[in-house]
């Protein structure tokens, strides 16, 4: 019967997701049905409510995403997208490779639907080579989330530090081979067999100075939190700082305090950390554990599927992040076992019909979305597998 409950929970989650309902209402939503089904009374519920949105694993949560996406409103303020733009020119006169660097240097700032901010910037460069609308969106898709396995400023990473309990750099390093290897598999399947443009002319100075200009605020995050191995938070709030400062001037504060506290975002990791607390303080987080061990079914199955599934619905990884990773603690014996969730729960992510990048490139460039799926499938084939013998052989 609890596993019925939690089955219950979990598919009010998704169907709500689904009609399209807010993902936080959604998850919240699932939260209070997990409660009231494992025999929490309104006031428990409000209790446990209270505890989990008071904790400091909460309040980091909502201070780190606070700060990044601060930091994100000051940079299209302040014209650092245009800057990258030249500097990826100048750096790589060759035109098929600013093809890639574009859409990943848009990738190093989390946003919602990032893609369409980088498929204006490489439509002059894809002109040169007559690439096909497919051509294009898958391009610009797919190394616009290189960065998402890996990167210390994606909401997804960050979660699943907190929910986990596993240092933000800990995770990063472990996964970053995952990033080169999408990279790799971008460049061989995508970018080479593209013909060789000799024209272009750039200046590397230049281009290096742009780049450092227009990116230092996210090298100081990574500085500290990376490679000092500082918490978070506090990297997060001194990439902030080093962005704000000296452009205290000509961004708008209003602007900025609104977008790096949206309410929705807000509440959406409120929610997330309401349904680890509740999953845990009802003993529900066993619930699943138990009945696999009385069925005998794979564990790797359960880490692949769940993920999978939730990233295919939802087309957003902090939330198969969010959703999942509670429910499949009792699972996380080692990190391989964490690398094959994330991974799994990527996958149907890429694959999402309501994933925002995907329709929005698609949609900016005209391109058949049933061809890109096809076009897709052979490289992110080729990434799961690269991706799964990573985690077997050195994880």
């Amino acid at each position: 019967m609890e596993l019925l409950y939690l089955i219950s929970s979990f598919a009010i989650v998704l169907a709500l997701i689904w009609l399209k309902v807010n993902i936080g209402v959604s998850i919240f939503t699932g939260s209070l049905v997990l409660a009231f089904l494992f025999g929490m009374s309104p006031g428990d519920a409000a209790v446990a409510l209270y505890h989990s949105t008071t904790s400091w694993e909460t309040i980091r949560l909502v201070l780190i995403i606070a700060f990044i996406m601060g930091m994100s409103s000051i940079f299209s303020q302040t014209g650092y997208l245009k800057d990258m733009e030249i500097a990826a020119s100048n750096i790589f006169p060759k035109a098929k490779y600013s093809l890639a660097m574009l859409p990943a240097l848009i990738g190093l700032m989390p946003m919602p639907a990032g893609a369409l901010v980088s498929a204006p910037m490489i439509e002059p460069v894809a002109g040169k080579f007559e690439m096909s609308p497919m051509d294009k969106t898958l391009v610009n898709y797919w190394f616009r989330h290189v960065w998402e396995h890996s990167w210390p400023m994606y909401q997804a990473i960050v979660i699943a530090s907190a929910i986990l309990g596993i240092s933000i750099r800990e995770i990063s390093i472990k996964m970053f081979p995952l990033t080169i290897l999408m990279t790799l598999l971008g460049y061989f399947l995508l970018i080479r067999p593209l013909p060789d443009d000799s024209s272009g002319k750039g200046d590397v100075k230049t281009g290096l100075r742009l780049l450092l200009k227009s990116t230092y605020p996210i090298l100081i995050i990574v500085l500290a939190s990376i490679v000092l191995g500082l918490d978070m938070v506090y990297g997060a709030f001194l990439g902030f700082l080093t962005a704000f400062l000296p452009n205290l001037r000509s961004v708008d504060l209003k602007k900025v305090l609104a977008y790096a506290l949206q309410p929705k975002i807000v509440f959406l990791l409120v929610a997330v950390m309401y349904f680890k607390y509740v999953l845990q303080v009802t003993g529900a987080v066993k619930t699943l554990p138990n009945a696999m061990i009385s069925m005998n079914l794979p564990i790797v199955l359960v880490l692949m599927v769940t993920p999978f599934i939730v990233g295919l619905m939802t087309g957003i990884s902090f939330a198969y992040v969010g959703m999942t990773f509670p429910l499949l603690l009792p699972f996380f014996t080692g990190f391989d076992k964490v690398a094959l969730a994330y991974l799994s729960g990527y996958m149907g992510m890429l694959f999402s019909p309501v994933h925002l990048c995907l329709v929005f490139s698609a949609e900016y460039y005209g391109a058949d979305l049933k061809k890109v799926y096809l076009r897709l499938f052979i490289p992110a084939m080729l990434l799961f597998i690269g991706g799964i013998a990573y985690i077997v052989l050195v994880l």
